[in-house]
């Protein structure tokens, strides 16, 4: 099991941290911010070490206080749920949280595909792959969606620069065309055979990304699906969470809420999600994906260890 616990960072980081959070003279903040963002690194767990792009962001500021593990349920889960010789897609990686846990989870005979469009993320995951000397991730410069092709990105310019959209909402003022690749191409022209896990965070184009990946999703072994639901999101693109959750029902797959709780929450699908996590299990995975789902909605390290 990785050490999933935050980390004390280093005196710099943790002095940057004190003057965004803690320092009651908010002038000049910004620009200290846009100055830190080009050379703070912090260390989220196990040795994995972030450069940060925006470090009073919402996320990130997660990750710069180190008060807590980031998305904790979800570090959980994929922490038990890979392990060596896997291989996970991270969809939406924005800088590399996702994909350098399991970079670590699946080690040298896995392999980790990554896909992130945005060019200003995409450098920053290209720096944390390199930071973490980590071999086993192929970095891809693309959206993903139902089909391959060129989309319009719309970019968000604000205080959250993770939340380009394939879909414009009141956020985004300009465009960035981009590539864009179907799950199913990829890995048909890349000769991946199978895919263990996969992480899907597309501000609402989740939808795109699941009809485009019929074939991996009705494939032997099915992966197990990780992937937000939020109505904000998905209506930009004229559907509905419950439209997203139907479609991956559809494919044999279970859905969870996943949140703190003794175990898992079944989540119906013709449901409108405000937000949520869910984890989507194939009928033909869930004696492999039982501990896992278990250990994510629990944080209780003794019901954890119990489990292993």
């Amino acid at each position: 099991m990785m050490d999933i616990y935050p980390k004390k960072q280093g005196l710099g980081v943790r002095a940057a941290a004190w003057y965004l959070r803690d320092f009651p003279i908010c002038r000049g903040k910004g620009w200290i911010n846009r100055l830190l963002g080009k050379f703070l690194k912090v260390e989220v767990f196990d040795g994995i070490k972030l450069r940060l792009i925006n470090p009073l962001e919402f996320h990130q500021k997660i990750l710069l206080f180190a008060e807590k593990v980031y998305e904790p349920q979800i570090t959980r889960l994929l922490s038990y749920a890979l392990g060596p010789g896997m291989v996970f897609f991270d969809v939406g990686a924005n800088l590399g949280y996702h994909t350098l846990l399991a970079s670590k989870r699946v080690g040298v005979s896995g392999k980790v595909h990554s896909f992130e469009p945005a060019p200003l993320q995409f450098n920053h995951l290209k720096l944390n792959i390199e930071i973490n000397r980590a071999d086993n991730v192929a970095a891809n410069n693309c959206a993903v969606a139902e089909s391959s092709g060129y989309r319009e990105l719309f970019m968000s310019d604000g205080w959250n620069q993770g939340a380009h959209s394939l879909s414009k909402t009141d956020r985004q003022e300009h465009t960035w065309r981009v590539p864009c690749v179907s799950i199913d191409d990829y890995t048909y022209k890349t000769g991946v055979k199978k895919i263990d896990v996969m992480k899907v965070d597309v501000e609402g184009a989740e939808l795109f990304v699941f009809k485009g990946a019929e074939r991996v999703l009705t494939s032997s072994p099915p992966p197990l699906l990780v992937f937000e639901a939020g109505e904000g999101f998905t209506k930009a693109f004229g559907y509905s969470t419950s439209d997203v959750k139907q479609t991956v029902e559809q494919f044999g797959y279970t859905l969870y809420r996943i949140e703190d709780t003794p175990h898992p929450v079944r989540l119906s699908a013709s449901s409108i999600e405000t937000y949520v996590n869910v984890v989507a299990v194939h009928s033909k995975a869930e004696d492999r994906f039982h501990t896992a789902l278990q250990v994510a909605c629990n944080a209780d390290p003794e019901y954890a260890a119990a489990d292993e």
